[in-house]
Protein backbone atom coordinates (compact mmCIF):
# COMPACT_ATOMS: atom_id res chain seq x y z
CA UNK A 1 0.00 0.00 0.00
CA UNK A 2 1.50 3.38 -0.94
CA UNK A 3 1.16 5.77 1.39
CA UNK A 4 1.96 9.95 1.45
CA UNK A 5 2.11 12.33 3.97
CA UNK A 6 2.22 15.96 2.91
CA UNK A 7 1.85 19.49 4.34
CA UNK A 8 -0.13 21.79 1.46
CA UNK A 9 -0.04 25.00 3.71
CA UNK A 10 1.46 26.85 1.31
CA UNK A 11 2.18 27.03 -2.39
CA UNK A 12 5.16 29.31 -2.95
CA UNK A 13 4.96 29.87 -6.17
CA UNK A 14 1.80 32.11 -5.26
CA UNK A 15 1.96 35.85 -3.74
CA UNK A 16 2.01 35.50 0.01
CA UNK A 17 1.76 31.06 -0.32
CA UNK A 18 -1.80 31.40 -1.23
CA UNK A 19 -3.83 28.14 -2.54
CA UNK A 20 -5.13 28.61 -6.10
CA UNK A 21 -7.07 25.39 -8.21
CA UNK A 22 -3.63 25.40 -9.59
CA UNK A 23 -2.18 24.09 -6.39
CA UNK A 24 -4.81 21.64 -6.79
CA UNK A 25 -4.22 20.27 -9.67
CA UNK A 26 -0.57 19.84 -8.77
CA UNK A 27 -1.60 17.49 -5.42
CA UNK A 28 -4.26 15.79 -8.08
CA UNK A 29 -1.20 14.95 -10.57
CA UNK A 30 0.88 13.61 -8.03
CA UNK A 31 -1.62 11.56 -6.65
CA UNK A 32 -2.17 10.20 -9.66
CA UNK A 33 1.50 10.06 -11.30
CA UNK A 34 2.54 8.42 -8.22
CA UNK A 35 0.03 5.96 -8.09
CA UNK A 36 -1.36 7.27 -4.02
CA UNK A 37 -3.43 5.01 -2.27
CA UNK A 38 -3.86 6.92 1.01
CA UNK A 39 -2.42 10.76 1.10
CA UNK A 40 -3.01 12.37 4.74
CA UNK A 41 -2.88 15.91 4.54
CA UNK A 42 -1.79 18.94 6.55
CA UNK A 43 -2.96 22.58 6.66
CA UNK A 44 -5.65 21.12 4.36
CA UNK A 45 -8.58 23.42 3.36
CA UNK A 46 -11.83 22.15 5.08
CA UNK A 47 -13.87 25.41 3.78
CA UNK A 48 -13.52 28.54 1.77
CA UNK A 49 -15.04 31.05 0.39
CA UNK A 50 -12.78 30.79 -2.95
CA UNK A 51 -11.77 27.41 -3.35
CA UNK A 52 -13.89 23.61 -2.80
CA UNK A 53 -12.45 21.53 0.25
CA UNK A 54 -9.35 19.71 -1.27
CA UNK A 55 -10.66 16.35 0.37
CA UNK A 56 -13.96 16.67 -1.90
CA UNK A 57 -11.50 17.80 -5.03
CA UNK A 58 -8.97 15.06 -5.06
CA UNK A 59 -12.59 13.00 -3.80
CA UNK A 60 -14.08 14.09 -7.77
CA UNK A 61 -10.64 13.92 -9.30
CA UNK A 62 -9.03 10.86 -8.66
CA UNK A 63 -9.62 7.17 -7.01
CA UNK A 64 -9.38 8.33 -3.84
CA UNK A 65 -13.05 7.82 -2.99
CA UNK A 66 -13.21 7.83 0.91
CA UNK A 67 -12.44 10.68 2.58
CA UNK A 68 -12.29 11.98 6.12
CA UNK A 69 -12.00 15.89 7.17
CA UNK A 70 -11.30 17.68 10.54
CA UNK A 71 -11.52 21.68 10.52
CA UNK A 72 -9.25 22.75 13.36
CA UNK A 73 -8.31 26.43 12.76
CA UNK A 74 -8.80 29.75 10.02
CA UNK A 75 -6.65 29.21 8.11
CA UNK A 76 -3.29 32.57 8.24
CA UNK A 77 -2.45 32.29 4.73
CA UNK A 78 -6.03 31.96 2.86
CA UNK A 79 -8.01 34.33 4.32
CA UNK A 80 -11.25 33.22 4.20
CA UNK A 81 -10.72 29.70 4.54
CA UNK A 82 -11.03 26.86 7.40
CA UNK A 83 -8.32 24.56 7.91
CA UNK A 84 -7.33 21.23 9.51
CA UNK A 85 -6.23 17.67 9.01
CA UNK A 86 -7.08 15.35 6.01
CA UNK A 87 -7.38 11.58 4.52
CA UNK A 88 -8.75 10.56 1.39
CA UNK A 89 -8.10 7.10 0.59
CA UNK A 90 -8.14 4.62 -2.06
CA UNK A 91 -10.17 2.06 0.46
CA UNK A 92 -12.61 2.04 3.07
CA UNK A 93 -11.68 4.02 5.57
CA UNK A 94 -13.40 1.08 8.26
CA UNK A 95 -13.80 3.66 10.99
CA UNK A 96 -12.16 6.56 12.80
CA UNK A 97 -12.35 9.32 15.40
CA UNK A 98 -11.03 12.83 15.81
CA UNK A 99 -8.53 14.06 18.71
CA UNK A 100 -8.13 17.48 19.43
CA UNK A 101 -4.73 18.64 21.05
CA UNK A 102 -4.78 20.90 24.23
CA UNK A 103 -4.33 24.66 23.42
CA UNK A 104 -1.93 26.89 25.36
CA UNK A 105 -3.62 29.74 23.41
CA UNK A 106 -0.04 31.34 22.79
CA UNK A 107 -0.21 35.68 21.66
CA UNK A 108 2.68 36.48 19.68
CA UNK A 109 2.38 40.49 18.83
CA UNK A 110 4.54 40.89 15.15
CA UNK A 111 4.05 44.82 15.95
CA UNK A 112 0.71 46.95 16.76
CA UNK A 113 -1.28 45.59 13.61
CA UNK A 114 -0.45 42.33 13.55
CA UNK A 115 -0.89 39.31 16.87
CA UNK A 116 -0.67 35.59 15.86
CA UNK A 117 -3.21 33.26 18.71
CA UNK A 118 -1.91 29.83 18.54
CA UNK A 119 -4.41 27.58 16.46
CA UNK A 120 -6.27 24.79 17.59
CA UNK A 121 -4.23 21.23 15.99
CA UNK A 122 -4.97 17.62 16.03
CA UNK A 123 -5.29 14.48 14.55
CA UNK A 124 -7.34 11.85 12.76
CA UNK A 125 -7.43 8.16 14.28
CA UNK A 126 -8.25 5.91 11.13
CA UNK A 127 -8.48 2.52 10.54
CA UNK A 128 -8.27 1.49 6.71
CA UNK A 129 -7.82 -2.06 5.12
CA UNK A 130 -6.15 -3.49 8.71
CA UNK A 131 -4.06 -0.85 8.92
CA UNK A 132 -4.22 1.76 12.10
CA UNK A 133 -3.18 5.16 10.36
CA UNK A 134 -2.84 8.15 12.49
CA UNK A 135 -2.13 11.57 10.95
CA UNK A 136 -1.91 15.15 12.23
CA UNK A 137 -0.49 18.53 12.51
CA UNK A 138 0.81 19.86 16.04
CA UNK A 139 1.38 23.48 16.75
CA UNK A 140 4.75 25.51 15.82
CA UNK A 141 6.04 26.19 19.54
CA UNK A 142 8.90 28.20 17.70
CA UNK A 143 6.29 30.25 15.78
CA UNK A 144 5.60 31.81 19.66
CA UNK A 145 9.13 31.02 20.82
CA UNK A 146 8.50 28.14 22.95
CA UNK A 147 10.24 24.90 23.48
CA UNK A 148 7.55 21.93 23.05
CA UNK A 149 9.40 19.77 25.70
CA UNK A 150 8.06 22.49 27.96
CA UNK A 151 4.53 21.19 27.27
CA UNK A 152 4.91 17.11 27.09
CA UNK A 153 2.21 17.18 28.82
CA UNK A 154 0.23 18.17 26.01
CA UNK A 155 1.79 15.01 23.92
CA UNK A 156 1.41 12.72 26.67
CA UNK A 157 -2.16 13.16 26.36
CA UNK A 158 -1.86 12.33 22.94
CA UNK A 159 0.74 9.47 23.41
CA UNK A 160 -1.91 7.98 25.58
CA UNK A 161 -4.75 8.70 23.12
CA UNK A 162 -2.54 6.47 20.47
CA UNK A 163 -1.73 3.65 22.66
CA UNK A 164 -5.52 3.36 23.72
CA UNK A 165 -6.73 3.47 20.42
CA UNK A 166 -4.78 0.71 19.20
CA UNK A 167 -2.37 -1.71 20.74
CA UNK A 168 1.56 -0.94 20.20
CA UNK A 169 1.79 -4.83 18.49
CA UNK A 170 -0.65 -3.69 15.82
CA UNK A 171 -0.07 -1.98 12.31
CA UNK A 172 0.44 1.08 13.21
CA UNK A 173 0.96 4.17 10.71
CA UNK A 174 1.67 7.75 12.78
CA UNK A 175 2.65 10.80 10.25
CA UNK A 176 2.36 14.60 9.68
CA UNK A 177 4.04 17.85 10.65
CA UNK A 178 4.51 17.18 14.22
CA UNK A 179 6.35 20.92 14.32
CA UNK A 180 9.65 19.05 15.95
CA UNK A 181 12.36 17.26 15.15
CA UNK A 182 12.75 14.56 17.95
CA UNK A 183 9.27 12.48 17.76
CA UNK A 184 10.82 10.14 20.41
CA UNK A 185 10.78 13.17 22.64
CA UNK A 186 6.96 13.84 21.73
CA UNK A 187 5.44 10.32 21.82
CA UNK A 188 8.06 8.04 23.79
CA UNK A 189 4.68 5.16 24.25
CA UNK A 190 4.10 4.40 20.92
CA UNK A 191 7.77 5.06 19.05
CA UNK A 192 8.68 2.49 22.19
CA UNK A 193 7.83 -0.18 18.83
CA UNK A 194 7.87 2.15 16.39
CA UNK A 195 10.52 3.69 13.70
CA UNK A 196 10.70 6.68 11.89
CA UNK A 197 10.93 6.76 8.25
CA UNK A 198 11.83 9.70 7.77
CA UNK A 199 16.00 11.25 8.54
CA UNK A 200 16.19 14.66 6.33
CA UNK A 201 14.94 17.94 6.40
CA UNK A 202 11.58 18.63 5.49
CA UNK A 203 10.72 22.35 5.98
CA UNK A 204 14.03 24.63 4.90
CA UNK A 205 16.74 23.05 6.96
CA UNK A 206 14.63 21.00 9.87
CA UNK A 207 12.92 17.95 10.00
CA UNK A 208 9.39 18.69 11.11
CA UNK A 209 7.20 15.90 9.22
CA UNK A 210 7.36 12.42 10.26
CA UNK A 211 6.46 9.26 9.07
CA UNK A 212 6.04 6.26 11.86
CA UNK A 213 5.59 2.81 11.63
CA UNK A 214 5.66 -0.47 14.32
CA UNK A 215 8.37 -2.87 14.00
CA UNK A 216 6.60 -5.46 11.83
CA UNK A 217 5.81 -3.72 9.22
CA UNK A 218 7.71 -2.86 6.36
CA UNK A 219 8.49 0.28 4.04
CA UNK A 220 9.84 -1.52 0.73
CA UNK A 221 10.26 1.89 -0.98
CA UNK A 222 10.07 5.67 0.08
CA UNK A 223 10.57 8.95 -1.44
CA UNK A 224 11.10 12.12 0.55
CA UNK A 225 10.60 15.51 -2.32
CA UNK A 226 10.80 18.89 -2.67
CA UNK A 227 7.75 20.62 -3.99
CA UNK A 228 5.83 23.58 -5.09
CA UNK A 229 5.31 23.70 -1.30
CA UNK A 230 6.71 24.74 1.97
CA UNK A 231 7.04 21.05 3.00
CA UNK A 232 8.51 18.29 1.40
CA UNK A 233 6.48 15.42 0.66
CA UNK A 234 6.54 11.79 1.78
CA UNK A 235 5.89 8.66 -0.13
CA UNK A 236 6.06 5.03 1.25
CA UNK A 237 5.28 1.63 0.24
CA UNK A 238 4.10 -0.37 3.04
CA UNK A 239 3.15 -3.97 3.95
Amino acid sequence: MRIATWNIGEDERNDGGKLTLDSYNYIINMIQNENIDIVCLQEAIIKSDFLPSIASYIKENTNLKYIVEYELSDSHINIGSKMGVVICSKFEIDNYKLFKLDNPNFIYSVDEETTYYSHDKGFIIANIKGYNIITGHCLPFHVFKKNPLDYLNIFRKVDEEFINSYNSNNNIILCGDFNYDNVNKLFPKIMANCNDLIDCPTRKDKQLDHFVISNKLKCTYKNVSANIFDHKYGIFDIK
